[in-house]
């Protein structure tokens, strides 16, 4: 603003006046703009670098974690991906076929190892935090942006949520965020651009790739079918339906292409009836036995893990959702973000298990409203003229971050990784089966194999070795289906084929998830088999969860384990 406005000079009521012709000049104009101290340029590359330097440093100490069931599924799915094996049918889990692909491409990336599937997962969790950035820019100006990247980067560094660990959510996201952030970008216009129908195309076939991940990311297409809605703006109702056609026809065109690109390996493979099981078929068998208090009661309790230490930044965040009200936003820009807060929760509620991964697909908006608030407070300082508000908005979300990494500072400032394990799987052998994978990689010889009994495909990627059969995840045969008869005598056939050099059995009720309606014949038939022709070498037995007693050389061969859970590190006799 001009400081000088209303003070300008006035001529002399005692001067005569005369008029005077005006004289020519080529002389340029000059013209005074505000003063900026950063380039909108040069601020993006120094925030993204802000962002990429502290989620380093809160994460650098996670790092070491042992890894964990899932992770260890979805890499060893993508090494057997990139091997040119057919989805499905020679591998399988109940996802679409780009899980497989994208894993695969983090896999030639950072490497097989527990080293690549934590600086994957870092990388996801650096390309969402990137996202969010620029999502939040589009909606409260870069400074905001930064601050809900900060808050997303703080979530990632407490274990408990997940992002620590190469999860498909964090693939889902890389991915989704990025084509909302184009849709956000396309509302925050005030003219849209002549490349709108790239920015369209961009949105739609990103969103659709992350539903070609994990089908819960289908509710993003929710978000997006608001945002074409909002982009339809015309005279009439026939001008504004007539640009929602126009607009949804760019984004279906992008969201059709990763699923024929799917339809393509499908097709390509002959695995059509094998996808629709597992895609379909499977998917309600996984789900069926969750009742609505069950759902209720493991909301409850993930949640509870999942706000340890953090609690804050959620209240603070719940604010920023009830500060919509304040009218700070335009109108188009509010409803986007309560329609994104609101499609993004909805990704948690498919089979009612609300397990702590699943909220990666959350946290992003969680991000965005706690940096609202602070936006909020801002904008009502302007609106009031409250100079205390407007001044001290920014440095006081600021402080609730500096806040909250002290708060959270037993997560990312950790001295045990095992013990932090441990509290946070208890009853899973994550722990244990980076023991026995060490003790097996001391001894084994590059021509030996080896076979996991239980659900630890973490083992095959510690040791990058290969099942004796597809069947890598013994909990799928542990549901009855209409192959289980058939896949148990596979699995056990090709175990016996094989003969593996070594097998780690674990007899952990979590690695093979039995129920009460579960067919354990390949559990007792593999069990009896592998007893009868293996020494054990190793035991892990837990008679305390926290503190297992470990096992090993000559007293191995005559132990006799005190509880009912344990691991056995066995060898070919």
């Amino acid at each position: 603003m001009d400081k000088n406005k209303g003070k300008k000079k006035r001529p002399n009521p005692g001067a005569p006046t005369r008029q005077s012709k005006a004289i020519p000049t080529t002389a340029p104009t000059k013209v005074e703009q505000a003063y900026e101290p950063w380039k909108p340029g040069v601020l993006l590359w120094l925030h993204l670098g802000i962002i990429t330097v502290v989620l380093l440093i809160l994460r650098i100490s996670l790092i070491d974690l042992p890894l964990e069931r899932d992770e260890s599924a979805y890499a060893y799915l993508g090494k057997r991906a990139i091997e040119g094996l057919a989805p499905y049918r020679d591998f399988y889990e109940m996802k679409p076929p780009l899980l497989f692909y994208g894993y695969g491409l983090l896999d030639l990336i950072f490497g097989y190892s527990h080293a690549g599937l934590r600086w994957g997962a870092w990388f996801l969790t650096c390309l969402m935090c990137g996202a969010i950035y620029l999502i939040g820019r589009s909606f409260f100006g870069p400074k905001y942006g930064l601050v809900a990247a900060l808050v997303l980067a703080l979530f990632s560094a407490n274990p408990y949520t997940s992002m620590v660990f190469a999860e498909s959510e964090l693939l889902v996201m890389a991915l989704a965020l990025y084509g909302i952030w184009f849709l956000c970008r396309l509302l925050q216009e005030k003219e849209h651009p002549k490349q709108e129908h790239w920015w369209l195309m961009g949105a739609g076939l990103l969103i659709g790739s992350s539903v070609m991940v994990k089908q819960s990311a289908v509710f993003f297409l929710g978000f997006a079918a608001v945002a074409l809605i909002l982009l339809a703006e015309g005279d009439n109702l026939r001008a504004r339906l007539g640009k929602l056609i126009q607009r949804g026809l760019w984004f279906s065109v992008g969201a059709v292409i990763p699923v024929l690109l799917c339809l393509g390996i499908i097709l390509g493979f002959g695995v059509w009836e094998e996808f629709a099981f597992w895609n379909l078929e499977y998917p309600n068998l996984y789900t069926q036995n969750t009742n609505e208090g069950a759902g209720f009661d493991l909301l409850k309790v993930n949640f509870e893990s999942l706000t340890q230490r953090q609690l804050l930044l959620w209240i603070l965040s719940g604010l920023g959702l009830l500060a919509i009200v304040l009218k700070g936003l335009n109108k188009k820009m509010s409803i986007a973000l309560v329609a994104l807060v609101l499609f993004s929760f909805l990704t948690l509620v498919p089979g009612r298990r609300y397990y702590l991964h699943y909220w990666i697909q959350f946290l992003p908006a969680v991000a965005l409203l706690f940096a609202h608030l602070f936006f909020q407070l801002e904008k009502s300082g302007e609106r009031l003229n409250l100079s205390i508000a407007r001044n001290l908005s920014f440095p006081l979300a600021a402080l609730f971050l500096l806040v909250g990494v002290a708060l959270s500072s037993a997560h990312w400032l950790k001295t045990d990784s095992n013990t932090l394990m441990r509290e946070m799987f208890g009853g899973n052998p994550f722990v244990e089966d980076q023991l026995m994978a060490r003790m097996i990689e001391s001894q084994i010889q590059p021509n030996e194999t080896v076979a996991v009994m239980g659900s630890e495909p973490q083992i095959y990627v510690y040791l990058n070795r290969k099942a004796p059969s597809r069947h890598f995840y013994t909990a799928f045969l542990s549901r009855p289906h209409r192959f289980t008869k058939i896949w148990h005598e596979e699995a056990l056939e090709g175990l016996k084929t094989q003969k593996p050099d070594y097998v780690v059995f674990n007899i952990v009720s979590m690695s093979w998830m039995l129920r009460p309606d579960s067919d354990q014949g390949f559990y007792q038939n593999s069990y009896s088999w592998v007893i009868e022709n293996y020494n054990p070498i190793a035991w892990a037995d837990y008679v305390d969860y926290y503190n297992p007693t470990i096992v090993t050389d000559a007293a191995a061969s005559t132990y006799k384990p005190q509880s009912g859970s344990y691991v056995m590190l066995l060898k070919k006799k």
